[in-house]
């Protein structure tokens, strides 16, 4: 795959690709590209994680300019076995873009996500010769309170109580780790990644709930509300030790009747397609599949 070197111009497509931060304008004319980019293909082109990691140190920031406007973004985040990324663009800067991230992983691996089915980068990829290497789905379901099964209790010692601020980060991360130890992404949390959710505007404590034993938190559900009436189970997670005792469900619905009594009528989640378990956890719970992300791995540069 050729690519371009950073900072020169695409003959091309006249596009000016560079790694050069994005300027203040530059960052209200991403959020107006993201909006655009959702309209036309049916998801969000970046998940939670990239977007609030846009300009914070650690990873690369790629753009492609247009006659000096924004035309393409893409977050690329290092680890150990190459470079993820995530990027959005309108459709003639695609490939520029895809050429950029190849150039920047330098013949490691590359991985990179499209969302949603409809996605413009799912021909690009494919087209490229990137390979699909992971399924993550999202389910929905219906929140008509009279079809939510009633709350199924708590076991013995199991307490709930809502997520604190500032007192319980520590604790959670800790929980958030062990329950998703083998989850490449949810499991490498850090403060500032908690940090960066509770100071998005739809955070809300209320709606994320920690279960206690012996005083140790051993299972949680964050929710989260959408503008309009969609909801989400944002996480769900189960320390090890306390796996078989029914705390997945019993947080879920307790999330789904919260969702309801706020007023959305739908909810959705993510859940990986490999996740066996559950997938049938949430398929037992009344969710069907409503849309699919993947995840590709490209050739080398």
């Amino acid at each position: 795959m050729a690519a371009p070197s950073l900072g020169t111009v695409s003959a091309a497509e006249r596009l000016v690709v560079s790694d050069s931060p994005l300027t203040d304008a530059e960052q209200a004319q991403l959020r107006d590209l993201a909006a655009e980019v959702a309209a036309q293909d049916g998801a969000p082109p970046l998940s939670d994680q990239a977007a609030s990691r846009v300009g914070v140190r650690g990873g690369v920031d790629l753009a492609v300019r247009e006659d000096g406007r924004l035309a393409g973004y893409a977050r690329l985040e290092r680890d150990d076995d190459g470079s993820t990324a995530e990027l959005l663009a309108r459709p003639g800067a695609v490939a520029a873009l895809l050429d950029a991230a190849s150039a920047r992983a330098a013949g490691a691996r590359l991985l990179v996500w499209s969302h949603g089915s409809r996605s413009r980068l799912v021909a690009a990829l494919a087209a490229a010769g990137f390979d699909r290497v992971r399924e993550l789905h999202q389910l929905r379901r219906d929140l008509a309170a009279d079809g939510l099964p009633p709350d199924p209790g708590l076991p013995p010692g199991v307490l709930v109580r809502a997520f604190r601020p500032g007192q319980d980060d520590a604790a959670w991360l800790a929980l958030n780790a062990a329950a998703f130890a083998a989850h490449p992404e949810q499991g490498r949390w850090t403060q500032d990644d908690l940090a960066a959710r509770m100071a998005e505007s739809w955070f809300d404590p209320a709606g994320f709930f920690l279960a206690e034993r012996a005083g140790q938190p051993v299972a949680f559900h964050w929710t989260k509300i959408h503008p309009g009436d969609l909801g989400e189970v944002y996480v769900l997670g189960v320390a090890p030790e306390a796996q078989g005792l029914g705390l997945g469900r019993a947080l879920l619905l307790r999330g789904l009747h919260h969702l309801a009594q706020r007023g959305c009528s739908t909810v959705s989640l993510y859940v990986d397609g490999d996740n066996i378990a559950a997938l049938a956890l949430y398929e037992r719970s009344g969710f069907v599949r409503y849309d699919v992300d993947r995840q590709w791995t490209g050739p080398a540069s």
